[in-house]
Formats: C-alpha cells, sequence, structure tokens
C-alpha cells in the first residue's frame, strides 16, 4: 500500500515538506505507541541533502512510502551517475549514529535507468507486553502438555510424544548455537568501527568511554559479589584438577587463538570475541584502506543479525519446547534456582545506580535533589516503554535545560551511551549464564565466573539497542560460557520481565555518566555554575 508519492526537484523547502509528511506518516502508522518520531525525519532529511548534494537538482527527486504490516517503508530515488549519497565524511556522525537507532537506509544503483535509490526499512513497534502474553501461553501449554501425558497410554507418551518435543527441542537449540559465532564476530567488530566516532570526538569522547567502562567493570565486580554470597562459586571447584590460578592461567591461554581458522570450527565464542576485538582494533587503525571490508563486514553483520531476529520469532515456540521438556525431565528439582537470577540482577542493579549516584554527588559536589529531579520525566517514559529510544527527547531536554551540559556532549554522549552503555543488563545476562550454569553442574571455579562477567560484558556492549536484543545475544553467552543451551527457555523468561525494567535503569545512570564527564570536561553552561 502506497501512502506517499512525490515528485520534484529537491530545493530546501521541498525537503522540509518530505521530511515532515513522513514524520506525519511515521507518527500516524505508530497508531497512538509512543516513540520518538523525529530520528525519522531527520534521517530522511540527511539523506534528501545528500541527494542534493551529490545529484544536485537539475533531475528530479522521488519519494515514496509503502506500509506491509509492521514494516513501514520509504524510497528515495533520483536520476545520477553511480555515487552512494551514505557515504560519509569521517567527522560526520549522523548517520553511523541513526543506523544504530534501527534506522538503516540501504543503497542501490540501477544501471539501466542510471537511478541511485536509497530505501529505509522502519519496523513499526508491536503491541504493548505482546512477546510476554506469548511466552506465558507457551508455559502453559507447556503444563498441559504434562496433564495430557499423564492421561495418555504410556506408551503414546514416553514413546512417542516425549521423544518428539525433546528432539525438536534439540534441533532448535542447535539451530540457536550455529549462528552464535558469526554473529557475536561481526557484532563486535561493528561495534568497535563505531568507536571510530569516539575517537573523533577527541579527549571528551574518550573520558565518556573510559567512565562507560569503569561502569561495566564496576557492575561485573557486584555481580561477582552478590554470586559469591549466595554459594554460586567454589574456591575448590575447577576443570583442571589443579587450583584455581592454574584454571585463571587455563582461561587466559584459552582466549588466544592457535589460528584463524579454529575458533569458527570449533565454536570457541570466547576465542571468536578476542579475535573480533583483535581484527576490529586494526581496522580502527587503518582506517580508510580497509573501508570495503568494513561495509562487508557490517552487511553481513546485518544479514546474520536478520537471520537471528527471524529466529527469535520462534522464541514462543521455543520456550513450549525446553518448558515442556524440562518438565517431563527430572531437572525440575532445581527450579527454585531461577529466583537467584532474580535477585541478583535486581540487587545488582540497585547497587550500581546507588554508586553512581554517588560518584555525581562527590564529582559534581550537587545536592541529590538537584541530580535526582530533573530525570523523573524521563525515567517515567523509560518504565512505562522500556525503550531508551522513546525517553531521547526528555532526555535531551534534561541533560541541556537542566544539568545545563553543553550541546555538544549531549547530542553526541546521549546516542553513543543509548548504543553501548547497558551495566545493568550485564549483570542480568552475566547472573543467568552464572546460575544456570550452577544448576546443571553445581558451584563454579573462580575462573570460569571470570569468563563469565568478561563475556557478558562484552555481549552487553554488543547487543543491539532494540526490544528483545537479550534473546539475540544468549546463544552467544551460553555457547563461550559453558552454559547448556537446553536452559535457555528459562533465561528467557526472566529477560522478559527483568528485562522490561533495564533501559530505565541504564538510561538513569547513563546521564549521569554525561554529568560526570561534562563536569570534568569544563563542558557545563556558566548558568549552572552561577
Amino acid at each position: 500500500m502506497i501512502n506517499m508519492n512525490e515528485k520534484g526537484h529537491l530545493t530546501s523547502q521541498t525537503i522540509d515538506e518530505w521530511s515532515a509528511e513522513a514524520e506525519t506518516l511515521y507518527t500516524q502508522a505508530l497508531k497512538g505507541k509512543q516513540k520518538p518520531s523525529h530520528t525519522v525525519r531527520l534521517g530522511l532529511e540527511e539523506t534528501l541533502l545528500r541527494f542534493r548534494e551529490k545529484y544536485g537538482t537539475d533531475e528530479e527527486c522521488n519519494i515514496k512510502c509503502y506500509k506491509n504490516g509492521h514494516l513501514l517503508r520509504f524510497v528515495i530515488s533520483q536520476r545520477g551517475d553511480h555515487s552512494n549519497p551514505l557515504n560519509i565524511d569521517e567527522f560526520d556522525l549522523s548517520y553511523d549514529l541513526l543506523e544504530k537507532f534501527d534506522l538503516k537506509p540501504r543503497y542501490t544503483y540501477k544501471s539501466r535507468r542510471r537511478l541511485n535509490v536509497v530505501t529505509f526499512p522502519i519496523n513499526l513497534p508491536p503491541r504493548k507486553n505482546t512477546l510476554l502474553i506469548r511466552l506465558g501461553i507457551a508455559v502453559i501449554l507447556a503444563i498441559l502438555t504434562k496433564l495430557l501425558l499423564s492421561v495418555l497410554p504410556d506408551s503414546v507418551g514416553s514413546g512417542y510424544i516425549q521423544p518428539a518435543i525433546s528432539e525438536l527441542f534439540q534441533k532448535m537449540t542447535f539451530i540457536f548455537g550455529a549462528i552464535a559465532t558469526p554473529l557475536v564476530f561481526c557484532a563486535v567488530i561493528n561495534g568497535i568501527n563505531g568507536l571510530d566516532d569516539v575517537v573523533s570526538f577527541g579527549k571528551v569522547g574518550t573520558r565518556l568511554l573510559r567512565r562507560m567502562i569503569f561502569t561495566y567493570i564496576m557492575a561485573m565486580f557486584i555481580m561477582v559479589g552478590i554470586g559469591s554470597t549466595m554459594g554460586l562459586v567454589s574456591a575448590s571447584a575447577n576443570s583442571t584438577g589443579k587450583n584455581v590460578f592454574s584454571d585463571l592461567l587455563a582461561l587466559v591461554l584459552d582466549m588466544i587463538p592457535n589460528n584463524l581458522v579454529e575458533p569458527f570450527v570449533t565454536d570457541n565464542d570466547l576465542q571468536v570475541i578476542v579475535l573480533s576485538i583483535f581484527v576490529g582494533v586494526i581496522m580502527l587503525i587503518l582506517g580508510e584502506k580497509v573501508s570495503h571490508v568494513r561495509t562487508f563486514i557490517s552487511e553481513l553483520g546485518d544479514l546474520v543479525n536478520k537471520m537471528m531476529l527471524t529466529i527469535c520469532k520462534l522464541m514462543p515456540l521455543f520456550v513450549y519446547l525446553g518448558i515442556s521438556d524440562l518438565i517431563l525431565s527430572d531437572r525440575l528439582k532445581s527450579i527454585y534456582k531461577v529466583s537467584m537470577i532474580l535477585i541478583i540482577s535486581l540487587v545488582g542493579a540497585a547497587l550500581v545506580i546507588l554508586i553512581t549516584c554517588i560518584r555525581t554527588k562527590v564529582v559534581t559536589k550537587l545536592p541529590f535533589k538537584d541530580i535526582l529531579s530533573p530525570q523523573i520525566p524521563s525515567l517515567i517514559i523509560n518504565l512505562t516503554t522500556s525503550s531508551q529510544v522513546s525517553a531521547l527527547p526528555e532526555s535531551i531536554k534534561c541533560c541541556k535545560e537542566k544539568y545545563h551540559i553543553n550541546p555538544k556532549m549531549v547530542d553526541f554522549g546521549l546516542p553513543f551511551g543509548i548504543v553501548i552503555y547497558m551495566p545493568n543488563g550485564a549483570i542480568m545476562l552475566g547472573s543467568m549464564a552464572w546460575v544456570l550454569n550452577v544448576m546443571n553442574n553445581g558451584p563454579v571455579s573462580i575462573g570460569t565466573v571470570i569468563n563469565i562477567a568478561f563475556v557478558a560484558m562484552v555481549v552487553a556492549i554488543a547487543a543491539p539497542p532494540i526490544p528483545g536484543s537479550a534473546f539475540a545475544v544468549m546463544p552467544i553467552l551460553f555457547s563461550a560460557c559453558g552454559t547448556d543451551l537446553s536452559t535457555m527457555p528459562l533465561a528467557v523468561i526472566v529477560a522478559s520481565t527483568v528485562g522490561y525494567l533495564l533501559p530505565a535503569m541504564n538510561g538513569f545512570c547513563l546521564q549521569q555518566e554525561l554529568l560526570m564527564s561534562a563536569w570534568k570536561s569544563n563542558m557545563i553552561e556558566k548558568e549552572s555554575e552561577a
């Protein structure tokens, strides 16, 4: 269905009118759902300006909008020589950051018609709590399956239905695991290449990045501390049969691959993470010399990520099979340990927030009231929508007008932080891999805990800032940490509940990190210092 079909020369007035009309169409398609529409307008406006810069105004430009289910697609086309308008200069951050917001324009060239085409596919948000409802139905169906098998002849239940459920569940588990290795490789490299924006930003961006990494490390220490008090680690438990120090040495040595191929052949995700970090850093150093390689890995990452997200649509079926398999086995007796994930996640997040508030107080010398009260509007939006992107306009207002942070810091720091700043998510992911590992193997070694903490931190940074991203990185996390993938359905249920609060927690801390960085960088407007 075509909702928009305009054609004309790209004057400033035309660009403004088309961008406004596109924003209106997107707002109407949301049907009252709270989600910022300015990113759509900004993306289209930026693209139209680049069209004008690349191809001039001699040829008419055409913009169309198609709506199909939960997808809104804008297509911009103009005749001209083959030249990608999405290619950006080294210091231009707009396209890269818009892509992080799930605005991913794609360029194609139709040589016969000399037509340059850019397509903006925009996913519309699903109905609120749809996934949680489906997961609840899956659990209920799993319980009903158990009741049904109890009244059927044993030869039917144990001979046919139960093996079919178990085999199908194992097959889906293998599919998740198979995609995990290329997904983590591409995600980490693309994430590191995105840090080129931080380098171009200079000392301010570096300071902000250091603060974020510090918070990640602090969050992992908190997770380990809480889990240790709950008896989830044992100094005598080790994988080598020697001692804790031998385990730590073995862990470090195992992180270093023997060659570039072996990690992918053996599905050693920890080695893949280290290899991808190494490759990503080298690509940053080489810069534009490897621009084609960067484009290839980015597009490969999009392909693999789309594959994972498509499979994640089968998550209710996966949960049904997993819970059914759990109920029909003898592993249900340790199900109570799953509550430990909730305890570690929520207590850990509370401590991260408390320590961040104290750090902000120490750095800025401001009263707690002046630190906390400006964030209430954005916090409410975050809690009700479970999306930092939805709260972005209010967060910008808080940082610029109430904290008086220099707009240059805000315009860069908030989008960048929304992408990589997820310390509370790292606690949840790490505690899931840890607790579920303990359910199968008992208390783990210190070396294993360090491994889990490191991987949880990396996958949290690599996870895209979209709802359900935790589901996409779970196979990576579990494979790298040695956690049985068959326990993923339990993790999905936990993530769909605790995960709803995490954007608000991360967003609350992010604005304080930005305030501290601005204060240290002397980027607070003068009126706030009076």
